[in-house]
């Protein structure tokens, strides 16, 4: 039986839009997977438990990246704590991502986990001058909203900081194919078009999720 893990960075909860379209991504996997493994990670209300990369994490990372390995009791910990993270994605067959647009890019959370994530050693080396991910054989989801319109041809679609990001950082660690489903825009043409926008978003979702 397959594996998903689940971020969501939507502190809004059932408020949130974005979080419609999660909803109809993971009752069209259920239907094609009874009896997949759901490994949840909410970003909104457990991102305080992340490593801060301070001082201490860092110094752990570096030791295990270019250094001998070599770590104190503390920088230990400091290390498996991310180590639990990234075993998460190793454990998964399907990363789902779901994260509104914030300022044009993602919330400050998921980019917290992000950075815990990609790890050289973990997720990806480098080998001969050239990156190789080491979660190949994996597909990704990103599933996201945003109030304007930025999709390809569109005068803002240069301030789409968010789904390219995410499409390059996940490939980066092997991730692919890389799915996303982005519903727009959510206020800048009125309710009408963000509820019909909206709309379009669950029944995509929803169809993804059952092709999976």
């Amino acid at each position: 039986m397959p594996t998903l893990l689940d971020v969501t960075a939507t502190p809004r909860n059932a408020k949130s839009r974005t979080q419609k379209l999660r909803q109809a991504f993971l009752a069209g996997y259920r239907q094609a997977h009874p009896d997949f493994i759901h490994l949840q990670l909410d970003l909104g209300a457990e991102h305080a438990t992340l490593p801060a990369f301070d001082e201490w994490d860092i110094e752990a990372k570096f030791q295990m990246a270019y250094g001998e390995g070599k770590l104190d009791e503390v920088a230990a910990a400091r290390w498996d704590r991310l180590t639990q993270l990234t075993d998460q994605l190793h454990a998964a067959d399907v990363l789902l991502i779901t994260a509104p647009m914030w300022n044009f890019g993602v919330p400050w959370m998921l980019k917290r986990w992000i950075d815990c994530v990609v790890q050289g050693r973990l997720t990806f080396e480098f080998v001969d001058g050239q990156f190789s991910g080491l979660l190949k054989g994996k597909r990704a989801v990103i599933l996201t909203t945003r109030d304007g319109a930025y999709g390809p041809g569109t005068p803002y679609a240069v301030m789409d900081f968010a789904v390219p990001y995410l499409r390059t950082v996940l490939g980066l660690v092997g991730y692919g194919p890389i799915d996303a489903v982005i519903a727009e825009p959510m206020v800048m043409g009125g309710p009408e078009v963000g509820a019909a926008a909206l709309e379009r978003g669950v029944v995509e979702a929803g169809g993804l999720g059952k092709s999976l």
